[in-house]
């Protein structure tokens, strides 16, 4: 059975990315459980604390992940393209309070947990490509390191508006990520690799 911590934790994720950590008070978290503020503060002695342990359950508990038990079983085109559709999936109801809020008011917590980010998204990214040069449906003859640190800058600064360089129609969305994501594959994938993709791309 879930522990009354773990669902204030997954209870207070949700409201943090839906709404941002400014907007959020403890009695919203409280109220949304049905317990009382005291009963919460026996857990977390205050939202900053709360804050903190929300983003390591976030690190913890990845949205999308790459060595999942649902995703073992794939190849590594496969298993690239479900995140492409992940990805399409966060673009239809997108949140940037969190984010936001957190680079604002609490810029500490945000860099260590940008830069945990980034090496558990590096090394997704890296078992991926791996995977498929061992499948053959990569190629052997490109640099894993300057590929994957490119998709991380791109991924984990698209929303960041300081650095945002599209406009109207070419803003980030389902087509660009779509053309993003064969852009990238046909750019690693091998002869084999490219005949694969088709099928699904299709």
């Amino acid at each position: 059975m879930e522990s009354l911590k773990q669902k204030i934790l997954v209870s207070a994720h949700a409201l943090f990315f839906q709404c941002g950590t400014r907007s959020i008070s403890m009695d919203d978290i409280s109220r949304n459980l049905s317990i009382s503020k005291k009963t919460l503060y026996q857990y977390f002695k205050n939202k900053n604390e709360l804050i903190e342990h929300v983003l390591e359950w976030d690190l913890n508990n990845p949205r999308f992940d790459f060595q999942s038990q649902q995703h073992k079983d794939l190849n590594a085109i496969d298993c690239y393209w479900k995140f492409h559709q992940f990805v399409l999936d966060i673009l239809k109801n997108p949140h940037h309070s969190f984010e936001y809020d957190l680079n604002k008011y609490h810029p500490e917590l945000a860099k260590v947990f940008k830069a945990k980010k980034i090496d558990l998204f590096k090394a997704d990214l890296l078992i991926n490509l791996n995977q498929g040069i061992e499948e053959g449906l990569y190629r052997d003859d490109f640099n894993i390191d300057i590929i994957s640190n490119l998709l991380i800058r791109f991924y984990l600064n698209h929303w960041n508006k300081e650095l945002e360089s599209y406009c109207g129609d070419d803003k980030f969305s389902g087509i660009f990520h779509r053309e993003l994501t064969l852009y990238h594959l046909h750019g690693i994938c091998s002869i084999k690799g490219i005949e694969y993709l088709k099928k699904i791309s299709e």
